[in-house]
Protein backbone atom coordinates (compact mmCIF):
# COMPACT_ATOMS: atom_id res chain seq x y z
CA UNK A 1 0.00 0.00 0.00
CA UNK A 2 3.12 2.31 -0.09
CA UNK A 3 1.93 4.22 -3.12
CA UNK A 4 -1.39 5.08 -0.96
CA UNK A 5 1.34 7.19 1.07
CA UNK A 6 2.62 10.61 0.36
CA UNK A 7 6.12 10.55 1.78
CA UNK A 8 7.55 13.84 3.13
CA UNK A 9 10.72 14.75 4.12
CA UNK A 10 10.45 17.56 7.41
CA UNK A 11 13.12 19.28 9.34
CA UNK A 12 13.02 17.75 12.60
CA UNK A 13 14.55 18.60 15.71
CA UNK A 14 16.03 15.56 17.27
CA UNK A 15 15.24 14.21 20.44
CA UNK A 16 17.30 12.07 22.76
CA UNK A 17 15.62 8.55 23.78
CA UNK A 18 15.17 9.79 27.26
CA UNK A 19 13.54 13.09 25.94
CA UNK A 20 11.15 11.52 23.76
CA UNK A 21 9.65 9.14 26.19
CA UNK A 22 9.47 11.60 28.45
CA UNK A 23 7.41 13.96 25.87
CA UNK A 24 5.34 10.68 25.14
CA UNK A 25 4.10 9.86 28.89
CA UNK A 26 3.33 13.81 28.94
CA UNK A 27 1.18 13.29 26.19
CA UNK A 28 -0.10 10.30 27.33
CA UNK A 29 -0.76 11.63 30.64
CA UNK A 30 -3.00 14.73 29.24
CA UNK A 31 -5.00 12.12 26.43
CA UNK A 32 -5.73 9.90 29.28
CA UNK A 33 -7.49 12.79 31.15
CA UNK A 34 -9.44 14.38 28.32
CA UNK A 35 -12.85 14.70 27.84
CA UNK A 36 -12.04 13.11 24.41
CA UNK A 37 -10.55 10.03 25.14
CA UNK A 38 -13.41 9.44 27.79
CA UNK A 39 -15.92 9.40 24.94
CA UNK A 40 -13.79 7.36 22.80
CA UNK A 41 -13.63 4.66 25.57
CA UNK A 42 -17.33 4.79 26.65
CA UNK A 43 -17.62 4.05 22.93
CA UNK A 44 -15.42 1.29 22.97
CA UNK A 45 -16.16 -0.33 26.24
CA UNK A 46 -19.65 -2.33 24.92
CA UNK A 47 -17.00 -4.20 21.92
CA UNK A 48 -13.88 -4.37 24.26
CA UNK A 49 -13.86 -7.83 24.78
CA UNK A 50 -14.38 -8.57 20.82
CA UNK A 51 -11.31 -6.93 20.09
CA UNK A 52 -7.91 -8.70 19.60
CA UNK A 53 -5.85 -6.46 17.59
CA UNK A 54 -5.59 -2.91 16.31
CA UNK A 55 -4.00 -1.92 12.77
CA UNK A 56 -2.94 1.27 12.56
CA UNK A 57 -1.63 2.85 9.17
CA UNK A 58 -0.42 6.79 8.98
CA UNK A 59 0.61 7.68 11.72
CA UNK A 60 3.62 9.81 10.64
CA UNK A 61 7.42 9.78 12.34
CA UNK A 62 6.08 10.04 16.06
CA UNK A 63 9.88 10.17 17.20
CA UNK A 64 10.59 13.64 16.03
CA UNK A 65 7.39 14.85 15.03
CA UNK A 66 4.53 15.99 17.06
CA UNK A 67 1.22 15.47 15.97
CA UNK A 68 2.45 11.67 15.66
CA UNK A 69 3.89 11.72 18.91
CA UNK A 70 0.25 13.25 20.35
CA UNK A 71 -1.36 9.97 17.35
CA UNK A 72 1.07 7.11 19.12
CA UNK A 73 0.07 8.59 22.81
CA UNK A 74 -3.78 7.62 21.70
CA UNK A 75 -2.38 4.86 19.98
CA UNK A 76 -1.11 3.61 23.47
CA UNK A 77 -4.03 4.71 25.40
CA UNK A 78 -6.85 2.50 23.31
CA UNK A 79 -3.98 -0.33 23.72
CA UNK A 80 -3.92 -0.17 27.15
CA UNK A 81 -7.43 0.40 27.72
CA UNK A 82 -7.93 -3.07 25.16
CA UNK A 83 -5.85 -4.73 27.34
CA UNK A 84 -7.43 -4.49 31.21
CA UNK A 85 -10.58 -5.54 29.37
CA UNK A 86 -9.51 -8.46 27.43
CA UNK A 87 -7.05 -9.33 30.64
CA UNK A 88 -4.20 -9.86 28.99
CA UNK A 89 -0.93 -8.66 27.50
CA UNK A 90 -1.40 -10.09 24.43
CA UNK A 91 -3.09 -7.75 22.48
CA UNK A 92 -1.87 -7.80 19.11
CA UNK A 93 -0.86 -4.27 17.27
CA UNK A 94 0.31 -3.87 13.63
CA UNK A 95 1.38 -1.07 12.29
CA UNK A 96 3.00 0.60 9.26
CA UNK A 97 3.99 3.98 7.98
CA UNK A 98 6.21 4.47 4.95
CA UNK A 99 8.07 7.92 6.40
CA UNK A 100 8.87 5.54 10.14
CA UNK A 101 12.61 6.27 9.98
CA UNK A 102 15.00 4.03 12.37
CA UNK A 103 14.32 5.55 15.69
CA UNK A 104 10.29 4.91 15.09
CA UNK A 105 11.14 1.35 14.16
CA UNK A 106 13.43 0.73 17.01
CA UNK A 107 10.60 2.10 19.08
CA UNK A 108 8.33 -0.79 17.57
CA UNK A 109 10.64 -3.71 17.92
CA UNK A 110 10.92 -2.59 21.73
CA UNK A 111 7.31 -2.55 22.65
CA UNK A 112 7.24 -6.22 22.19
CA UNK A 113 6.74 -9.09 20.15
CA UNK A 114 3.08 -8.16 19.93
CA UNK A 115 4.06 -5.12 18.42
CA UNK A 116 4.64 -5.64 14.33
CA UNK A 117 5.76 -3.75 11.10
CA UNK A 118 3.50 -3.97 8.63
CA UNK A 119 2.90 -3.00 5.23
CA UNK A 120 -0.34 -5.53 4.39
CA UNK A 121 -2.54 -6.80 6.76
CA UNK A 122 -1.11 -10.02 8.64
CA UNK A 123 -2.57 -12.99 7.46
CA UNK A 124 -3.71 -14.58 10.72
CA UNK A 125 -5.24 -13.31 14.26
CA UNK A 126 -6.37 -10.21 12.36
CA UNK A 127 -10.16 -10.47 11.45
CA UNK A 128 -12.50 -7.36 10.86
CA UNK A 129 -15.32 -8.17 13.15
CA UNK A 130 -12.24 -8.25 16.15
CA UNK A 131 -9.68 -5.91 14.71
CA UNK A 132 -9.39 -1.91 15.39
CA UNK A 133 -8.84 0.38 12.85
CA UNK A 134 -6.67 3.54 13.43
CA UNK A 135 -5.71 5.71 10.70
CA UNK A 136 -4.73 9.00 12.16
CA UNK A 137 -4.37 10.82 8.99
CA UNK A 138 -5.06 8.52 6.27
CA UNK A 139 -5.16 10.16 2.43
CA UNK A 140 -8.50 9.27 0.48
CA UNK A 141 -6.14 6.46 -1.60
CA UNK A 142 -5.45 4.97 1.12
CA UNK A 143 -8.40 4.67 3.01
CA UNK A 144 -10.25 3.37 -0.27
CA UNK A 145 -7.62 0.74 -0.38
CA UNK A 146 -8.36 -0.29 3.02
CA UNK A 147 -11.56 -0.48 2.67
CA UNK A 148 -11.79 -2.42 -0.14
CA UNK A 149 -8.33 -4.84 0.67
CA UNK A 150 -9.56 -4.96 4.66
CA UNK A 151 -12.36 -4.54 5.47
CA UNK A 152 -12.68 -2.59 8.73
CA UNK A 153 -15.71 -2.59 11.53
CA UNK A 154 -14.31 -0.71 13.79
CA UNK A 155 -13.05 2.84 11.95
CA UNK A 156 -11.05 5.39 13.88
CA UNK A 157 -10.13 7.87 11.40
CA UNK A 158 -10.89 11.23 9.26
CA UNK A 159 -14.37 11.91 10.00
CA UNK A 160 -15.32 10.81 6.18
CA UNK A 161 -17.70 13.02 5.79
CA UNK A 162 -15.69 16.14 5.96
CA UNK A 163 -12.67 14.52 4.86
CA UNK A 164 -14.54 14.38 1.54
CA UNK A 165 -16.60 17.57 1.14
CA UNK A 166 -14.13 18.92 -1.87
CA UNK A 167 -16.20 16.77 -4.14
CA UNK A 168 -18.94 16.71 -5.79
CA UNK A 169 -21.44 13.56 -5.30
CA UNK A 170 -20.25 12.38 -8.63
CA UNK A 171 -16.83 13.33 -8.11
CA UNK A 172 -16.15 10.94 -5.36
CA UNK A 173 -18.29 8.22 -6.89
CA UNK A 174 -16.25 8.15 -9.68
CA UNK A 175 -12.57 8.79 -8.33
CA UNK A 176 -13.56 6.59 -4.81
CA UNK A 177 -16.20 4.45 -5.10
CA UNK A 178 -16.29 2.61 -1.64
CA UNK A 179 -15.87 5.71 -0.25
CA UNK A 180 -18.41 7.45 -1.81
CA UNK A 181 -20.98 4.56 -0.54
CA UNK A 182 -19.83 4.90 2.84
CA UNK A 183 -20.44 8.66 2.70
CA UNK A 184 -24.16 8.44 1.20
CA UNK A 185 -24.45 5.42 4.25
CA UNK A 186 -23.58 7.75 6.74
CA UNK A 187 -25.60 10.63 5.85
CA UNK A 188 -28.33 8.25 5.21
CA UNK A 189 -28.15 7.39 9.11
CA UNK A 190 -27.18 11.16 10.10
CA UNK A 191 -30.21 13.58 11.92
CA UNK A 192 -30.24 16.41 9.79
CA UNK A 193 -28.79 19.35 11.60
CA UNK A 194 -31.58 22.39 11.91
CA UNK A 195 -29.19 24.15 8.92
CA UNK A 196 -29.83 21.27 6.80
CA UNK A 197 -33.35 20.72 8.10
CA UNK A 198 -34.25 24.57 7.11
CA UNK A 199 -32.44 24.56 3.90
CA UNK A 200 -34.32 22.13 2.72
CA UNK A 201 -37.69 23.77 3.86
CA UNK A 202 -38.85 20.05 5.89
CA UNK A 203 -40.54 22.28 8.56
CA UNK A 204 -42.60 24.38 6.34
CA UNK A 205 -43.51 21.18 4.38
CA UNK A 206 -44.61 19.69 7.65
CA UNK A 207 -46.69 22.44 8.05
CA UNK A 208 -48.58 22.31 4.91
CA UNK A 209 -46.74 25.48 3.78
CA UNK A 210 -45.34 25.72 0.19
CA UNK A 211 -41.92 27.69 0.08
CA UNK A 212 -42.57 31.28 -1.46
CA UNK A 213 -40.31 31.46 -4.89
CA UNK A 214 -40.51 34.71 -6.63
CA UNK A 215 -41.68 35.24 -11.01
CA UNK A 216 -38.29 36.08 -11.34
CA UNK A 217 -36.53 33.55 -9.70
CA UNK A 218 -39.37 31.09 -11.50
CA UNK A 219 -38.45 32.40 -14.66
CA UNK A 220 -34.67 32.53 -14.00
CA UNK A 221 -34.42 28.64 -13.18
CA UNK A 222 -36.76 27.92 -16.38
CA UNK A 223 -34.97 29.62 -19.26
CA UNK A 224 -31.15 29.40 -17.37
CA UNK A 225 -30.54 26.08 -19.71
CA UNK A 226 -26.82 25.55 -17.86
CA UNK A 227 -27.84 24.80 -13.88
CA UNK A 228 -25.59 22.15 -12.41
CA UNK A 229 -27.70 18.96 -11.59
CA UNK A 230 -26.11 15.87 -9.84
CA UNK A 231 -26.71 13.00 -11.83
CA UNK A 232 -28.41 9.92 -9.57
CA UNK A 233 -25.84 7.52 -8.11
CA UNK A 234 -26.68 3.89 -7.54
CA UNK A 235 -24.91 3.34 -4.46
CA UNK A 236 -26.25 0.05 -4.08
CA UNK A 237 -24.88 -1.16 -6.93
CA UNK A 238 -21.37 -0.88 -5.75
CA UNK A 239 -20.21 -4.13 -4.95
CA UNK A 240 -19.03 -4.00 -0.72
CA UNK A 241 -18.43 -5.56 2.26
CA UNK A 242 -20.73 -3.29 4.15
CA UNK A 243 -24.32 -2.52 4.12
CA UNK A 244 -25.02 -0.14 7.04
CA UNK A 245 -22.42 2.73 8.49
CA UNK A 246 -22.48 5.32 11.04
CA UNK A 247 -20.86 7.91 13.36
CA UNK A 248 -20.12 6.22 16.43
CA UNK A 249 -19.09 9.23 18.11
CA UNK A 250 -17.57 12.40 16.54
CA UNK A 251 -16.47 13.74 19.87
CA UNK A 252 -19.07 16.51 20.01
CA UNK A 253 -19.16 17.83 16.54
CA UNK A 254 -14.87 18.07 17.06
CA UNK A 255 -15.33 20.33 20.20
CA UNK A 256 -14.26 17.67 22.27
CA UNK A 257 -10.56 17.94 19.77
CA UNK A 258 -10.69 21.65 19.21
CA UNK A 259 -7.85 24.45 21.50
CA UNK A 260 -6.17 21.18 22.99
CA UNK A 261 -2.11 21.13 24.02
CA UNK A 262 -2.29 18.22 20.52
CA UNK A 263 -3.30 21.34 18.30
CA UNK A 264 -4.24 19.89 14.86
CA UNK A 265 -3.21 15.86 15.64
CA UNK A 266 -6.49 14.84 15.59
CA UNK A 267 -8.18 17.48 13.68
CA UNK A 268 -11.42 16.04 12.65
CA UNK A 269 -10.89 12.78 14.37
CA UNK A 270 -14.06 10.12 14.10
CA UNK A 271 -14.93 6.94 15.50
CA UNK A 272 -16.99 4.90 12.77
CA UNK A 273 -18.80 1.77 12.75
CA UNK A 274 -18.88 -0.16 9.24
CA UNK A 275 -21.42 -3.16 8.82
Amino acid sequence: MTDNFTVTKKNRNKLKPFDFLTKLNECREIIKESLMFEDLSSQIKPIARSIKAVRCLAIGSFTYDFPARYQLALLLEIVEYLKVFNETDKLLVSIFDPVFIDEDENFIEQMGSTWTIDEKLPSTNFFSDSTFYFLPHAPLDLTENVLVKEMPKYYLANNVIQHTDRYTASQLHEKYPVISKLVYLIQKNQPLSKKDFESENLDAAADGFTTFVSKRNRKNKKNNKYIFKEPTIDYYSITTYFKDAKVVTDFKNGESLKDKPWVNSFSDLTFHSIN
